[in-house]
């Protein structure tokens, strides 16, 4: 929820809500719910939905929180699944899981061994289950990676001593496997060259900003 929040200096101050009617919640559960003395040791809320909302920017969350409910929604039924201990429909479970694995994702993106294969095992799932997993998302896990990749590329390329840099330290450095794969990737996402992008950084930039919707949670 947005709201104005007191911390000392150096802290950030997180208050989560159970909503027992978004969650469906009964009586007994919200009594259990209650009874626990201290959730923040809670797996899924350490790594998945403390890193989420402090990832949000305050002056925005307002107008974001329309956009971002069913995502909030998702990851705080698979918290109260963990603390209830009680199985939750994995269609509820969705976006969190989608969630959790583009975390992972933009943790690991900029080295060279993440493949769709590494996704994987670090979900659990088949490849054709991960797939269909994002089957309503703008980009699929392979498409995504290379997304990210690829606007590191462009970040980098536009840092002031970029010219000190090869084009291969740079796409190293992006999560490219070579020269060639970051040229095809910039050229395909952006519709411009590497001499386009070096030659047009405003361009580059109106380009890279319509990318970078695409990879938002």
């Amino acid at each position: 929820m947005p709201g104005n929040f007191h911390a000392p200096a150096g802290f950030s101050a997180v208050r989560i809500h159970f909503d027992r009617d978004l969650l469906g919640l009964d009586d007994k559960a919200m009594k259990r719910l209650k009874e626990l003395a201290d959730i923040r040791s809670n797996p899924i809320l350490r790594g998945l939905i403390l890193p989420a909302l402090s990832g949000w920017q305050r002056t925005v969350i307002a107008q974001e929180i329309q956009h971002l409910q069913p995502v909030a929604r998702s990851m705080m039924l698979a918290l109260v699944s963990s603390l209830l201990e009680t199985p939750a429909d994995p269609g509820d479970l969705k976006l969190a899981r989608i969630a959790t694995i583009k975390k992972f994702v933009r943790k690991n993106f900029r080295s060279p061994a993440l493949t769709v294969d590494e996704v994987v095992a670090y979900s659990f799932l088949s490849r054709r289950a991960l797939y269909y997993l994002f089957d309503d998302e703008t980009l699929q896990v392979s498409g995504y990676i290379r997304a990210l990749r690829t606007l590191e590329a462009i970040d980098l390329l536009a840092e002031a001593n970029s010219w000190r840099r090869s084009l291969t330290d740079i796409a190293g450095a992006s999560g490219f496997t070579t020269l060639p794969a970051m040229r095809r990737a910039v050229k395909e996402l952006t519709g411009l060259s590497l001499r386009d992008a070096q030659e047009k950084p405003v361009l580059l930039q109106i380009r890279a900003a319509e990318l970078r919707k695409q990879t938002e949670l």
